[in-house]
């Protein structure tokens, strides 16, 4: 076999990375990285494998003849102007595992995706109005949000009635620097992908939302609900808004409670958890809807800030005494999407275990568990599931 320096060459493009930051990731001055990999001789094969760790990528693909099929990194909709960007390693490796879920569904796949309502309003209201069809459309009632024990239990409702109409939703944790969550937009398979770093389950819930509207809109891509620069994300965040918290439904939910005009940190703490959104997500919608005063979000921003960051940022959790089974773990990073479209395909004989754990990344040892665990669980029973994250 002989090195082949295209490959490099076509993977830095792909992951839109420079020699120089290669450098700097694999602690090698450039200039000696630069005489490896440009020199006369081959690189030594350890820094070959270093080199294919970073990119993502198998060692033998820099001793092909011709580059392997290389997905570039998605727009990163924090943008002002979307377009790919540099991502960490374990970024690409979340987009690398939904692409492979999505293509593997495409390739084989009977099951698709049911007809989603598109995502075409611009304006407030009618952004409002579609929100709330869409909210019909998926079955999420306030009775949902109201009686749901907190934030977790309803992410797992509106995750549950996604998925039923045919919306991968998986869960990857990476680093929050590169965003809360991305979509991979498809007509019949669209995948939507929740980071798990540092999210609160309320934040993961507005990420989810927010991740919807770039489905219904059709455009892939990577986000931070709370980083909108562009018309794009706007129009995303008040959708996600007023999907979690119409108008109609707010006196119902905070039934009892009188909110302030001018609120502090705890009352929107507390409103927060009565809405079972997250504490940013909840003062920028009362605010949207007149509830709470002008400029309290950025009130609430500052105030948080000077006392140490951002609450939807962190989650004090307790331990339960050991690791959880693995169906449920599997159930939390897969979903029950994935169990319904693949466990039939494997059932059938038109997947085996190895190309699924190879495509998927679920290995063979857990696949039957998972999908029985998933398959067995009815639509109501999502309503009391404690679903563990990896």
């Amino acid at each position: 076999m002989t090195y082949n320096p295209t490959i490099l060459r076509k993977a830095l493009t792909a992951r839109s990375m420079s020699l120089g930051e290669l450098s700097k990731r694999l602690g090698i001055d450039i200039a000696v990285l630069r005489n490896e990999v440009e020199g006369k001789s081959e690189p030594k094969f350890g820094l070959i494998g270093k080199i294919a760790h970073e990119l993502s990528l198998p060692k033998y693909a820099f001793f092909m003849s011709r580059p392997p099929h290389l997905n570039e990194t998605l727009p990163d909709f924090r943008s002002n102007q979307p377009e790919s960007n540099l991502k960490s390693r374990q970024t690409v490796e979340a987009i690398q595992f939904a692409q492979g879920i999505q293509q593997t569904a495409i390739a084989l796949a009977d099951e698709t995706v049911s007809d989603l309502p598109h995502f075409s309003k611009t304006t407030v209201q009618a952004i409002d109005d579609y929100a709330e069809s869409v909210r019909k459309y998926f079955g999420i009632t306030v009775e949902d949000q109201r009686d749901a024990s907190d934030a977790k239990q309803f992410y797992n409702i509106c995750r549950r009635k996604i998925e039923e109409k045919g919306i991968y939703i998986l869960h990857a944790s990476f680093p929050s620097e590169d965003g809360s969550g991305f979509c991979l937009a498809h007509e019949k398979h669209p995948i939507i992908v929740v980071n798990t770093k540092d999210q609160t389950r309320a934040r993961r819930l507005f990420t989810l939302i927010h991740e919807l509207a770039h489905v219904l809109m059709g455009k892939s891509g990577i986000s931070d609900p709370f980083i909108a620069k562009n018309s794009i994300e706007k129009r995303c965040n008040r959708f996600a808004g007023a999907f979690l918290a119409p108008k109609a439904f707010i006196a119902s939910l905070l039934k009892n409670i009188n909110p302030p005009r001018k609120p502090d940190v705890d009352d929107v703490a507390s409103i927060s958890r009565r809405l079972k959104l997250s504490q940013e997500a909840s003062v920028l919608r009362l605010e949207q809807v007149g509830v709470f005063d002008k400029g309290s979000h950025l009130s609430w921003l500052a105030t948080v800030k000077s006392r140490g960051g951002n609450p939807d940022y962190s989650e004090k959790g307790g331990g339960s005494g050991g690791p959880p089974p693995q169906e449920k773990t599997k159930l939390a990073k897969y979903g029950f999407r994935f169990a319904e479209v693949f466990s039939p395909l494997l059932a059938n004989g038109r997947i085996d275990q190895i190309h699924l754990f190879r495509r998927t990344g679920l290995k063979p040892t857990y696949q039957k568990a998972y999908f029985d665990y998933a398959n067995a669980l009815r639509s109501d029973h999502s309503i009391d599931l404690d679903i563990e994250d990896e």
